[in-house]
């Protein structure tokens, strides 16, 4: 129904915020993440919004960028997955985060959004790793907050580890639990995950 709401930041309460758009104020439902990336009371902002109607009402969720509203969308896509949680676990971490953990089947960080048990976070996994571009979140990864070096000689460990008859989704786990530094080469590093791998 609403793709977005553009106006003035009007009021922020704990979970939500006012848009005063055209005179009009919208009551939307922000994550943590983007309730922290609001500026001051007055300024403007673009929400990108999610319209739910259910039987017990009705309901905004908003976000700051579109690619969360789409990821948002995926996510509630999931049986047990409602509006609320969806927004509680992108409130905890980002959409590039939350698609490593989903690849790399780690659990343990989905569970850190509030309300999100063991049972969710394997269902949110199974519906939605096949739904996920490899490739693409790298790429988003890359551009966000890895340097060219490390980026580089992580993506030679994945094809490197797949030659040896591993999944993608293994070498991302176990990468995952490595902490990776710029004078690290593509073989010491190989070396670590595959140790890690047999422990």
């Amino acid at each position: 129904m609403y793709a977005y709401i553009e106006g003035e930041l009007a009021m922020v309460e704990n979970d939500r915020i006012v848009i005063d758009a055209g005179g009009i104020g919208y009551e939307i439902v922000l994550g943590t993440r983007d309730l922290a990336g609001l500026s001051t009371i007055g300024s403007h902002h673009r929400i990108y919004t999610y319209f739910q109607v259910s039987e017990n009402g009705i309901g905004l969720y908003g976000f700051l960028s579109y690619e969360d509203k789409k990821f948002f969308e995926k996510l509630i896509s999931v049986n047990g997955v409602g509006p609320k949680a969806g927004i509680a676990i992108l409130g905890t971490m980002s959409v590039n985060d939350l698609q490593f953990a989903i690849l790399g089947e780690d659990e343990k960080t989905i569970c850190k959004a509030p309300g999100v048990g063991p049972k969710l976070a394997k269902r949110i996994i199974l519906d939605l790793k096949d739904k996920i571009d490899l490739a693409d979140a790298y790429e988003s990864r890359h551009s966000s907050n890895e340097s060219d070096q490390i980026s580089t000689i992580k993506n030679e460990v994945i094809l490197a580890m797949g030659s040896l008859g591993y999944s993608s989704s293994d070498a991302l786990k176990v990468l995952s639990a490595i902490d990776i530094t710029e004078d690290m080469r593509t073989e010491d590093l190989l070396r670590e995950a595959l140790r890690k791998m047999n422990i």
